[in-house]
C-alpha cells in the first residue's frame, strides 16, 4: 500500500475553523482552579505520578493503571464514599473517564452527553464551570449520546464534539478558545454550508460517541463516526491551533470493489492507543456498511480491527482485522493497550485488544502479525454462520451477539500480574438480512435481529395491552356479537403471533444462560485466569476497568455497584455503591498529598443501558493513608 493510497486532500478553502453548533458557558467559583501548566512531558508521565490522571487510559498505552499503593488488597473494604454529584439530565448517557490534573485542590474534569463538559473540585465535589455545546445536528432526548470525556494540554482542554468537531476550552475559565469543523470536508468534497449534507443526521446513541482525541507531539487525533448510516470513515489529526494535518481514508478506495467504499463504513469512533517511543497510533475501526456483505465484496479493509499509523505522516503501518468482510458488526470497538514482555530472550512490544468476537487478539506492535488469539472469555455458537436472507425463523443462533463479546468498553492491564481485565456480553443472537439502498442520514443497515429470551424473563409480569383486551360494547341491535368474536379473533392472533415469538426466542441448550462476564486474561499467552459469570436475572456489566500495582482491580457492573476483585484471582474483595442504575463509566484513581487520601472515582448512568432506573452519578470514594 502506497502513502497517497489513503491519505485525503485537505482543501485549504473548507471552512475549517467555522462552528456550527453553539455553546453556554456557566461560571461559579473558578478562583479555585490551581495555576499548573500541563506539558508533553506530564503527559507522558502521567502513570508513573499518581497525582494526576492526565489521558483517557493514564498512559499513551491506554493500561488504565495507577501507581498509587494506598489501597490494597487488605483494606479496599475501608473506601468511604467522599461525594456523589447527579449531573446533566436522568436520561443522559454517562460512559466517561474523568480526567485529574494535580494541584491545591486537584480539579476534575468530566463530560457527559450531549457534549457537556464539568470542572469542579475534586476533593469536594465544587462545580466551577460548565461548557454545553449544542450541536448544529441535534441530539436526541430519548436516546443521547455517550460521552467519554476530554483531554488536556496546557491551559486547554479539548474534547470531540457530536458534529465531527473539536472544541478546545480555556480550563480555567470554560470559555471556548477555536473550534476545528472536521466536517467541513467529506470525501475530498468541501461542503456547501458548514457540514456536508451526508454528515447532517440527529445524533442518538445508537449513531455517534464522542471520545476523547489523542495529544501527542504537538497534534491531536481523532475519529469519526456513522457506520450504521452508510458513512465512510475517516481519521485526523490537527494541531493545537485547530489546523487540519493529514486524514486517512479508512475505507481505501484501491482496495474495495467498484464504489462500496464510498458508503463502506469502518468508522474510527473509538480511542486508540499510542506506542510513543516509536510515534505510532493504534486506532480501532469499526464494522463495514451494509451489515450485509454481498454488496462489498472482499476483505474491506480496514474495517473491524485495529489499523496503526505513524503519527508524523499519517502514513499506514499495519492493520489486523477481527472479522474480516464482517456480517455481524463486530466492529473492533474495545480501545487497545500497549504492553511489553521478554519473548526468546528479546524484549518486545505488543497491541492488544478484546474483541467483539470473544477473544483478545494480541498482535506485534511493529509488524502487526498475531501472537495469538486468547482462549474464550464468553461463549461462542455458530460464531461467523453467514445469517439467511429474510427468514429469522431459520437462521442459526449466533455467539457473540453483536453487542460482544466486549463492545466499546477499555480494558485495564497490571503489568504486575500480566492481567488485562476485560468485561463481556454472552447473549445469543439470530440475524437475517435483506437489500437497503443507501440514502443520507437513514440507517443503512439491512439486517433484522432478535436477541434469546433471557432466564427469568417468562416470570415478569407485563402490563395489559389495551388495543388487544377485545372489550364487548353491547348493542340493542346485536351487532355486539360480531364485535365479540372479532375481538376473540383478535385474541387468537395475538395468542399465535406470541406463541411465535417465544419459539423464535427460546433460547439455544447451549447457551448457560448468563447474560455475561468479568475476566483476567494474560495477553502474552492467552490464558483465561478467572472469570466473573453475570447472575442470569442482571444485565451484563458495561464499561471500563482499572488496576492498582496492589493488585486490586475496580469495574462497574449493571446493579450500581462498583466491585472491587482481586486482579490475579478475581475473588471480590468489596462492593461499593454507585447509584440505583447501571454503572457503565471506567473508574480512574489519584492521590492527593493535601489530604493524604488515594481516591477512586466512577461515573454511571442513563438507564439506557440496563433494565434499571434512570440517573446519572458521578461517586468518588477514599481512603487515608
Amino acid at each position: 500500500m502506497t502513502f497517497e493510497s489513503h491519505l485525503e486532500d485537505l482543501p485549504e478553502d473548507a471552512p475549517w475553523d467555522e462552528k456550527p453548533g453553539e455553546s453556554e458557558v456557566e461560571q461559579y467559583d473558578t478562583d479555585q482552579i490551581p495555576e499548573v501548566d500541563i506539558t508533553e512531558e506530564d503527559l507522558r508521565e502521567s502513570r508513573e505520578n499518581p497525582e494526576n490522571w492526565l489521558l483517557y487510559g493514564n498512559d499513551y498505552q491506554n493500561r488504565r493503571h495507577v501507581t498509587a499503593d494506598i489501597i490494597t488488597r487488605d483494606n479496599v473494604e475501608d473506601l468511604e464514599l467522599e461525594y456523589r454529584l447527579e449531573p446533566g439530565d436522568e436520561t443522559n448517557d454517562f460512559q466517561g473517564s474523568p480526567l485529574i490534573i494535580h494541584g491545591d485542590p486537584p480539579i476534575m474534569y468530566f463530560t457527559i452527553g450531549p457534549d457537556m463538559l464539568y470542572a469542579i473540585n475534586a476533593r469536594t465535589g465544587d462545580l466551577l464551570w460548565t461548557h454545553f455545546y449544542e450541536p448544529y445536528v441535534g441530539a436526541s432526548d430519548e436516546t443521547p449520546s455517550a460521552e467519554r470525556g476530554p483531554v488536556v494540554l496546557g491551559d486547554t482542554i479539548y474534547k470531540s464534539t457530536l458534529d465531527l468537531g473539536v472544541l478546545a476550552i480555556d480550563r480555567h475559565t470554560g470559555e471556548e478558545e477555536w473550534y476545528y469543523n472536521g466536517a467541513a470536508v467529506y470525501r475530498g468534497e468541501v461542503a456547501d454550508n458548514l457540514m456536508h449534507e451526508e454528515l447532517q443526521w440527529e445524533r442518538s446513541r445508537g449513531t455517534t460517541s464522542s471520545w476523547p482525541p489523542l495529544i501527542y507531539d504537538g497534534l491531536l487525533m481523532k475519529g469519526s463516526f456513522g457506520g450504521e448510516f452508510g458513512v465512510s470513515g475517516f481519521f485526523d489529526a490537527i494541531d493545537l491551533e485547530g489546523n487540519p494535518e493529514w486524514r486517512v481514508n479508512m475505507t481505501p478506495e484501491h482496495e474495495w470493489v467498484g464504489d462500496s467504499w464510498m458508503h463502506g463504513g469502518g468508522t474510527a469512533w473509538p480511542l486508540g492507543a499510542i506506542e510513543p517511543d516509536e510515534g505510532t497510533i493504534i486506532v480501532p475501526s469499526a464494522n463495514p456498511g451494509p451489515w450485509y456483505g454481498t454488496v462489498r465484496p472482499g476483505f474491506n479493509p480496514y474495517t473491524a480491527g485495529k489499523v496503526a499509523i505513524n503519527i508524523e505522516t499519517g502514513e499506514h503501518e499495519w492493520h489486523y482485522q477481527d472479522a474480516p468482510h464482517d456480517w455481524w458488526d463486530y466492529d473492533s470497538s474495545a480501545p487497545p493497550l500497549v504492553f511489553e514482555e521478554e519473548l526468546d530472550g528479546e524484549t518486545t512490544q505488543f497491541a492488544t485488544w478484546p474483541s467483539k468476537t470473544g477473544w483478545v487478539f494480541t498482535v506485534n506492535m511493529e509488524t502487526g502479525q498475531l501472537h495469538q488469539r486468547s482462549e474464550e472469555y464468553v461463549q461462542h455458537l455458530n460464531t461467523f454462520s453467514l445469517p439467511p436472507y429474510d427468514d429469522l425463523e431459520s437462521s442459526p443462533w449466533i455467539m457473540p451477539e453483536l453487542a460482544g463479546g466486549t463492545n466499546p468498553y477499555p480494558p485495564a492491564y497490571d503489568p504486575v500480574t500480566r492481567t488485562m481485565v476485560v468485561k463481556g456480553f454472552n447473549r445469543p443472537m439470530r440475524f437475517s438480512w435483506f437489500e437497503v439502498e443507501y440514502e443520507p442520514g437513514e440507517n443503512y443497515i439491512g439486517m433484522d435481529t432478535i436477541r434469546a429470551e433471557l432466564p427469568g424473563d417468562a416470570d415478569v409480569e407485563e402490563p395489559d395491552d389495551p388495543v388487544h383486551e377485545g372489550e364487548v360494547v353491547e348493542d340493542p341491535d346485536d351487532e355486539g356479537a360480531d364485535e365479540e368474536e372479532e375481538a376473540g379473533e383478535d385474541e387468537d392472533d395475538e395468542d399465535e403471533e406470541e406463541e411465535a415469538d417465544e419459539e423464535l426466542t427460546e433460547p439455544p441448550e447451549e447457551w448457560n444462560g448468563h447474560p455475561g462476564a468479568i475476566a483476567g486474561i494474560d495477553p502474552l499467552t492467552g490464558e483465561l485466569k478467572w472469570r466473573e459469570w453475570t447472575a442470569p436475572g442482571d444485565p451484563p456489566p458495561r464499561g471500563g476497568a482499572l488496576t492498582t500495582p496492589t493488585g486490586v482491580t475496580f469495574a462497574g457492573i449493571a446493579t450500581g455497584l462498583m466491585i472491587a476483585y482481586d486482579t490475579e484471582t478475581g475473588d471480590q474483595l468489596a462492593q461499593l455503591e454507585v447509584g440505583p442504575h447501571g454503572v457503565d463509566g471506567a473508574p480512574i484513581s489519584w492521590y492527593d498529598p493535601g489530604e493524604g487520601k488515594q481516591f477512586v472515582a466512577i461515573t454511571g448512568g442513563g438507564g439506557t443501558h440496563t433494565d434499571a432506573e434512570d440517573g446519572n452519578t458521578l461517586a468518588v470514594f477514599s481512603l487515608e493513608e
